[in-house]
């Protein structure tokens, strides 16, 4: 009788470690939004973050006082880990013409990383999801609008982020946010999303031009506009799209929209966790991964339609942990629209 678990268990050692080096492009925000972490089982306790664990504390005492003391919070809510499963398929012909030997081995790593790609796209999908939900933030720490943002912050700029009066000064909105989360969370954030066509609009913008001119030689790109916005650890151009039902392609992250954050890792091009990561350290968001996946089962032949099949599987979900003073999430800063 045949045996399902000899047959068809475990994972193929070749194409997994393929599968698990497939490196991230540069404009990947997922995994920049929300690092890797293990975990080891599929469910478990959210473990989420107060100021307290964010910010700097006094530990000193008088003798024979009470000791201050410590203590993660793991969140009433539960998590469950969501499993993703692709399968690449090769028809005998493809191989037959591909000739023996090394390159059968070529046509499966080919396959791996396309594999690898579109569910890394899906995911940018999921993680943008994530973290436009309004509601899940701190009082004033996420707005649909450029003008709702200035009607609750009367020290922003002028103008929305287009700048078509040469008024625009998206430096005093950041400052803003920035001071805002450190208000939540007692440090300063280091991280933004921008949608695409904030960056196109950002890279004429005529405050923007003004200020970097005396200060280098360079054009405006990305780097020169982290810099200049004070985000140690970088801003990402989310340029990915998702093809909608009806055939066009859509933006994983709204074009207009900007995120900023705080997370301790620096960014990584890997699917797989960072040297260090930790769901324990303080952080905006994480992926919780199961351990050892993304993983690729042994290939096997369907007869039926004589092609070569293999599946690959990974288990994760976004979970955002930063919280703010009332319990919300007060370690980012979400603008769905900052050209409105």
């Amino acid at each position: 009788m045949l045996n399902l678990r000899d047959s068809y268990g475990g994972t193929d050692p070749i194409l997994t470690t393929l599968a698990q080096g497939y490196a991230l492009p540069e404009t990947n925000i997922a995994n920049f939004i929300a690092p890797v972490v293990d975990t080891p089982t599929r469910a478990g306790r959210i473990l989420r973050f107060g100021k307290e664990q964010f910010a700097i504390n006094d530990y000193r005492r008088a003798y024979g006082t009470n000791i201050p003391a410590v203590q993660s919070r793991f969140d009433s809510e539960p998590y469950t880990v969501e499993q993703e499963v692709i399968a690449w398929e090769i028809p005998e012909e493809v191989i037959e013409n591909a000739g023996e030997g090394p390159a059968q081995v070529d046509l499966r790593a080919i396959e791996t990383r396309n594999a690898m790609k579109r569910l890394m796209n899906s995911y940018e999908k999921t993680v943008a999801d994530s973290v436009a939900v309004a509601a899940a933030y701190e009082t004033n720490l996420a707005f649909t609008s450029w003008t709702n943002f200035q009607s609750a912050y009367s020290s922003a700029g002028n103008e929305n982020w287009t700048d078509p009066t040469n008024t625009s000064d998206p430096i005093k909105d950041v400052l803003i946010i920035k001071r805002q989360i450190a208000n939540q969370i007692g440090i300063r954030p280091n991280s933004m999303v921008l949608g695409s066509a904030v960056y196109d609009n950002l890279l004429v913008n005529s405050k923007i031009e003004e200020r970097i001119k005396y200060t280098t030689v360079a054009s405006i790109d990305i780097d020169v506009i982290a810099r200049y916005f004070g985000l140690s650890r970088g801003i990402r151009v989310a340029e990915g799209r998702f093809l909608e039902t009806d055939g066009r392609l859509l933006p994983v992250f709204p074009e207009n929209a900007i995120l900023v954050f705080y997370s301790p890792l620096g960014p990584s091009d890997s699917v797989m966790p960072a040297g260090g990561a930790s769901m324990s350290t303080p952080a905006y968001a994480y992926t919780y991964q199961l351990t050892g996946t993304p993983a690729v089962r042994p290939e096997y032949f369907v007869r039926e339609r004589r092609v070569v099949r293999a599946e690959i599987t990974v288990e994760r979900i976004v979970n955002l942990v930063g919280l703010g003073a009332t319990g919300l999430i007060g370690s980012g800063f979400y603008i769905a629209d900052v050209l409105a």
